[in-house]
């Protein structure tokens, strides 16, 4: 099995950032690159400048903004990770990016097409770098699931699959479809960006979702499941499947006509890379499973990528971003769920 080729988390280009929102996933952002790299998270901003200095407080930051026009105006600053509510990143990183500051834009970059091509079409016309916060594609994992690809190990691929279940029926935001919440944008992004990432250029065949009803509220309730069918032009086929209503196995597989390549739960973050052939040998890289404290591998992409004065990230190129997100939208289409 290939070794993965990443860089060492404590020398490669210092970077200052400045992280836009103070929520969950912002928290376990700024702890990753703090207690892993060499990288200076030196600003955060919130809404109010009470919720911006208790976080700032909280991580050690050195700067506290009450309002994101002031964090994105701040000197010092090298980059912005946008980390709010889905229906938010949009208006959040066109700020950004108005004020001349790169972005790392947490996952969907946005709902729509629409928006992240506004997006994508500001920051290439502004020279800026931007990308969307997949951290998955930076992780030591995914660089040998790449290699394995590339290497022909696998013969023909013909079918992919991915699946993400966590139940979180309870979560304040995550079930609210005046949020943006629903298992697409949740953890639907997961299953269609590695399916896309195998096979380019699929089209979603057919598209189910299943509605969490919320007790004593008429208005219809977010997409709590689906499963999708995707094929691309030669109809080799991608079947993906995510929930937010019960656990699932939360694995994947990339099948081929002379071995299947299978990643353990949770596909998605650091784990095992299992390499099956057909006549029982077994080739397998193994890798501890460290969750969210791995997030600091997508800042060190955006580092070496702002060191060498490139735009986009070749992890993560925002063509790539765009075709995600259309899938995701025919997805919500087929399923009558478009976004209100």
């Amino acid at each position: 099995m290939p070794q993965p080729a990443v860089p060492d988390p404590m020398a490669g280009p210092v970077q200052r950032w400045a992280v836009l929102g103070t929520g969950w996933i912002a928290a376990q952002f700024v702890r990753a690159l703090q207690q892993n790299t060499n990288q200076r998270v030196v600003a955060v901003g919130s809404r109010t400048q009470a919720r911006a200095e208790e976080f700032a407080v909280e991580h050690g930051i050195e700067r506290a903004y009450g309002s994101y026009e002031e964090l994105v105006a701040a000197a010092d600053v090298d980059v912005v990770y946008v980390a709010t509510g889905h229906l938010d990143h949009f208006a959040h990183a066109k700020l950004a990016l108005e004020a001349g500051r790169p972005v790392l834009i947490e996952k969907p970059m946005t709902p729509t097409v629409a928006e992240a091509r506004e997006l994508v079409e500001l920051a290439r016309a502004k020279g800026l770098f931007a990308m969307e916060a997949v951290w998955t594609l930076a992780l030591p994992r995914y660089s040998v699931v790449r290699q394995v690809l590339a290497s022909g190990m696998l013969g023909e691929v013909v079918e992919v699959s991915a699946n993400l279940g966590e139940r979180l029926v309870d979560h304040h935001r995550a079930m609210d479809p005046a949020q943006g919440g629903g298992a697409m944008n949740d953890i639907g992004t997961y299953v269609m960006m590695f399916a896309n990432e195998v096979l380019p250029g699929l089209r979603v065949a057919a598209a189910h979702g299943m509605r969490h009803a919320v007790a004593g509220v008429e208005a219809p309730g977010a997409i709590g499941q689906f499963h999708a069918l995707l094929a691309d032009g030669r109809d080799r086929l991608a079947t993906v499947s995510a929930s937010m209503m019960a656990d699932t196995p939360t694995t994947a597989y990339v099948a081929g006509t002379e071995a299947t390549l299978v990643l353990d739960a949770p596909f998605y973050q650091p784990g095992p890379v299992v390499v099956r052939f057909h006549d029982g040998e077994e080739l397998r890289y193994d890798e501890p499973a460290l969750a969210h404290t791995q997030l600091f591998w997508e800042a060190l992409e955006v580092a070496r990528c702002l060191d060498a004065g490139l735009a986009e990230s070749p992890l993560r190129p925002l063509d790539q971003t765009l075709a995600t997100l259309s899938l995701m939208e025919r997805a919500r289409e087929l399923m009558g769920d478009p976004l209100r």
